[in-house]
């Protein structure tokens, strides 16, 4: 048997040789196939893998464990699979495991061991001790179940935790982690002076920023990242009623399994209901279902849409059965929405400012590897009580935030634990799955019973994590935590987020936000949409996510030199720090004594007191800037004395080369005064002669305009072709109907449609393309794109007479006009002979759903007499969508000009009123209309326009020109002196002002510090 011969090598096999005759795995395979290789559908299948041991600790690197994989059957018999199951480490610079199951320590720290079996997975955990010898477990103060957990860990890892933060360092940390701002130095003061103990005064402070207005802005910008609150989605006004909700219903306090029930059964309008925003900005039910189980249940399905995730349980199955509990939900267009429109691309049309949500009847997902309909199911079984009667979507939001679904309340406890300690207990914090286990899965499992337990209020478990002793220990570290990363035994200084960044630099130096688009004084958190920002780009430097995904990666808090750069030379800090009215300059302008005014500026921006020695090193700097002033002065002064000589050379120089220059510009001019003369006589006549020719033509016009009013009046016949021949490259069904329209259907792609149908008009002047709407279109067409756009990408006719088939000839087509054109997508370029495959062609977004009517003018008389005429109408647009729904053609012999049927409002009104009743006015309008349509006329006119164009300047006088020009440029003064003037100029200003100069110098310093970038 071949399956025998290819993987023990015996004939050629791409694969190589995979096993040896007489291993077990070549005896059961030959015993199979011996036994008539028949398939036991009845054979117990793997229910789950155990992982053994399931927590290990080895002493030292360079140490083995024998890892041991058992699978369980559903009938419940056992089976070590160890030599089977695929084994890989979670960490490989901790442990790696080989292919025999063997488990090797690399260096300190902690591994998951995951397996994968069957279809099953599991994993273990793998402890690398170090070395920790002269280590002595000394158990820290605990005050509540939260430090209790983690000092178990610390005990199991032999880590001894930092001490206790001091109070200025917690003020600080928690007013940013809770409000987003800093303290004032009042409050820093306040609670530095407070002698009670730290715990209970730390309480009380937790207690009252934990819902107030701050606390509630902080946090709904979190969410508003989350939820994607972006006006490219949702326009300015439906993205600012979405933040207002959010944050709306953070300040009710509504707990968080309604708060995501909510979002997820939204109906009706977005302007009326913010919260069906959600739907508005996902659309797709792919796309609705992949960032609904990344939001709320820190699950990416997305890595299953193609095939069985690989590493993990989720299946292909799971991801379209799962999605299909959102294929009812209909978006439709809000009447209140007007004319205003959101975006749209040739791909994607425009949407309607306001939409509205609704579960329809009907819609469904097809499986993209069986193409069948996927009916909805669950992928795992919780308790949940939904509603009698239930959409689908009540069905799977009360499945998503039930108490009993074991991802919801722990993916949120896990991000709330990450933004406030700034590491997961499982890392990335939208990233549960088997391969990366908790560090602290005890610790997990008490956060998440509290947030049930407490009826899913979220402020309830912020505030048990920001009591913890944990949460408030301090970022110095000793040698035994020093390596941790994981643990939390020492505080994580964290870069502060964009938005608090910049707010609290407004904070600090007391000055006014200005971010255009929003009122002064908006803090940057309050911000309704991520496209309104700062000119300079602060926040987007600081990475501010652009809203556009639900991923916790959008958001970087990494600090790169475009960070850094926006700090230190930044027009954002700089006005701020500048502003004359902000406090740094009213401080200044104080009485206030200078070692004061130094240590108010320093507790203001650090929220701590000022060290002694800080104090003085910044009353030296103040001192100095005197000092500075007049040796800058003196260098100066020096400096010009210096360079007096060497410029006043420089200035002779430059004159004489003025004075020869400007002879030589003079005899040349003189030299040529004939010719140029006789040049601008030529001028003048060629100018007059257009000016002639122009006005015999108009003498002319009235007699030409009463012609055309006569044309006018007639109306043009056009007659439809019935299609004799009907063709498709893309192998698109081409089928005729009985308006003579021809739809299309079946495949789609890129390629041509030939049409071909007989003519008996005598003199054919021009040819109509009709696009036509159907309900059978996406979108009502008359596209075949999901939006019902076409692209048209190039239109070409070919006439043959009748009875001579060897005499076909190309018809050239000019005059395009159509009813409407997308901005890009004008109809002239379906005529150009240009196939580009984007930004050509005629499109008609946003216009869809609707009859669009485009007409192409023949430019000689060469198409007469009976014949055939053949049509091409190339469609090759990129995504091979864009090709017409349905379409009719039809031609015409009426006299060109060849134009759109009926002609504008006002000069059908003008032409219906007799020529002798009309006033001054209508006669001017039609004239002006008549005029628009002569290209005689227009020949003329350009004629005119390019004789009246100034003459070329003889070559060599304006090289005589430009060589006076720049002989006459001011002598360049050295770089070094320019700079030390300057530098001079604005030390005169500062010294003026000095202690306004020393304020604004040491808040650019602290500002630019970590211990002002980072919250510690």
């Amino acid at each position: 048997s071949l399956m025998l011969l290819k993987p023990t090598g015996a004939v050629p096999h791409q694969g190589g040789s995979l096993i040896a005759p007489g291993t077990p795995y070549y005896r059961t395979l030959r015993e199979w196939i011996a036994h008539g290789a028949r398939l036991d559908l009845a054979a117990p299948r793997v229910a789950k893998l155990e992982v053994q041991p399931q927590n290990r600790s080895i002493e030292m690197p360079g140490g083995t464990q024998q890892m041991r994989v058992v699978a369980v059957c559903a009938d419940g018999t056992t089976r070590d699979v160890t030599g089977e199951a695929f084994l890989e480490s979670g960490n490989t610079e901790v442990a790696t495991v080989d292919r025999q199951g063997v488990a090797t320590a690399v260096r300190r720290g902690e591994a998951a061991i995951l397996a994968r079996y069957e279809g099953a997975y599991a994993a273990g955990r793998l402890t690398i001790m170090g070395d920790r010898a002269g280590f002595v477990w000394q158990q820290p103060e605990t005050w509540g179940k939260i430090d209790e957990l983690v000092a178990a860990k610390w005990h199991e890892m032999k880590i001894q935790p930092s001490d206790l933060c001091s109070d200025a360092e917690f003020i600080r940390r928690v007013y940013l982690d809770l409000a987003g701002l800093p303290p004032s130095a009042d409050e820093v003061g306040a609670f530095l002076a407070d002698a009670r103990d730290p715990r209970t005064k730390r309480d009380e402070l937790i207690e009252k920023l934990i819902g107030s207005d701050d606390f509630v802005e902080h946090w709904a910008n979190k969410w508003a990242d989350l939820l994607q609150v972006n006006g490219k989605f949702l326009g300015a006004e439906g993205a600012a009623a979405f933040r207002k909700w959010i944050r709306d219903e953070l300040s009710h306090r509504t707990p968080y399994n309604e708060f995501a029930h909510k979002l997820l059964t939204a109906s009706g309008s977005n302007r009326e209901n913010p919260a069906a925003s959600y739907f508005k900005i996902l659309r797709d039910p792919l796309d609705t279902m992949e960032n609904t189980t990344h939001l709320f249940l820190g699950v990416r399905f997305n890595c299953n849409k193609c095939h069985d995730h690989p590493f993990e349980r989720w299946t292909q199955d799971q991801y379209y059965q799962t999605a299909a509990w959102f294929a009812r939900v209909e978006l439709k267009p809000d009447p209140a929405a007007g004319d205003k429109k959101i975006g749209g691309t040739a791909i994607e049309g425009e949407k309607p400012l306001y939409e509205t949500v609704a579960d329809k009847a009907d819609g469904e997902v097809t499986h993209a590897r069986t193409a069948q309909v996927t009916p909805p199911k669950f992928p795992f079984s919780c308790n949940f009580d939904p509603p009698d009667n239930a959409t689908r979507r009540q069905q799977i939001a009360s499945w998503i935030t039930s108490a009993d679904n074991p991802y919801f309340a722990r993916s949120y406890v896990n991000r709330l634990w990450g933004y406030l300690l700034g590491v997961g207990i499982i890392e990335p914090l939208d990233d549960i799955r088997a391969g990366n286990p908790p560090t602290n899965p005890e610790l997990l499992d008490h956060l998440t019973r509290e947030l049930i337990q407490s009826g899913f209020d979220a402020r309830h478990v912020i505030r048990l994590i920001c009591r913890s002793r944990t949460y408030q220990l301090s970022i110095q570290t000793n040698p035994w935590n020093a390596d941790d990363r994981i643990n939390y035994s020492h505080a994580v200084p964290r870069r502060l987020p964009a938005e608090v960044l910049y707010d609290t630099i407004c904070r600090v130096v007391g000055s006014v936000s200005r971010i255009p688009g929003v009122p002064p004084g908006t803090r940057a958190a309050a911000l309704p949409d991520a496209g309104i920002g700062l000119p300079d780009g602060f926040l987007a430097n600081f990475g501010r996510p652009a809203r556009e995904s639900a991923c916790e990666c959008e958001r970087s808090n990494d600090l790169q030199l475009g960070p850094v750069m926006a700090l230190i030379s930044g027009p954002t800090v700089d006005s701020l720090i500048s502003d004359p009215g902000n406090d740094l300059s009213k401080l200044a302008a104080s009485d206030m004594p200078d070692p004061a005014l130094v240590e108010e500026i320093i507790v203001r921006i650090l929220n701590r007191p000022a060290a002694a020695a800080e104090i003085e090193t910044g009353l030296a700097v103040l001192r100095g800037i005197p000092e500075e002033h007049r040796q800058l002065a003196a260098g100066l002064e020096q400096l010009e004395k210096e360079l007096a000589p060497d410029i006043a050379e420089m200035e002779k120089a430059r004159q004489t080369a003025v004075d020869k220059a400007s002879a030589e510009l003079t005899a040349y001019e003189k030299e040529i005064a004939p010719r140029e003369a006789e040049l601008e006589k030529q001028h003048q006549q060629a100018i007059a002669d257009a000016e002639t020719a122009l006005k015999q033509y108009e003498s002319g016009l009235a007699e030409r305009l009463a012609g055309w009013e006569e044309q006018a009046k007639q109306t043009r016949e056009w007659s439809p072709l019935d299609p004799a021949e009907l063709a498709a490259t893309n192998g698109a069904t081409l089928a005729r109907q009985e308006d003579l329209s021809v739809l299309a259907s079946g495949a789609n792609g890129k390629g041509t449609y030939k049409f071909v149908a007989r003519s008996d008009k005598p003199a054919l002047t021009g040819i109509k393309l009709e696009a036509l709407a159907d309900e059978r279109l996406p979108s009502k067409g008359p596209g075949r794109a999901p939006n019902g756009n076409f692209v048209l990408t190039e239109f070409r006719a070919e006439w043959t007479p009748e009875g001579q088939p060897d005499k076909e000839v190309a018809i050239t087509l000019q005059n395009a006009q159509a009813d409407f054109s997308q901005n890009g997508y004008e109809v002239a370029s379906a005529i150009d002979g240009q196939k580009a495959p984007q930004n050509n062609g005629w499109a008609t977004v946003p216009k869809i759903g609707e009859d669009r009517t485009a007409v192409f003018e023949i430019k000689d008389d060469a198409v007469s007499g009976p014949g055939t005429l053949t049509l091409s109408l190339d469609q090759e647009y990129a995504d091979g969508m864009h090709t017409l729904g349905r379409f009719r053609i039809s031609v015409t012999a009426s006299p060109r000009p060849v134009t759109l049927d009926g002609l504008p409002k006002n000069i059908a009104d003008i032409l219906a009123v007799a020529a002798d009743k009309r006033t001054d006015a209508q006669k001017a309008e039609l004239l002006v209309y008549y005029r628009g349509l002569d290209g005689e006329l227009k020949k003329l006119q350009q004629a005119l326009a390019e004789a009246k164009k100034p003459r070329p300047v003889d070559p060599k006088l304006q090289q005589l020109r430009d060589r006076l020009s720049e002989a006459g440029r001011p002598v360049p003064l050295p770089p070094k002196l320019l700079q030390l003037r300057n530098d001079v100029a604005l030390s005169t200003k500062q010294l003026a002002k000095a202690r306004a100069t020393f304020a604004q110098d040491l808040a650019w310093a602290l500002i630019n510090s970590p211990a002002f970038l980072f919250n510690r």
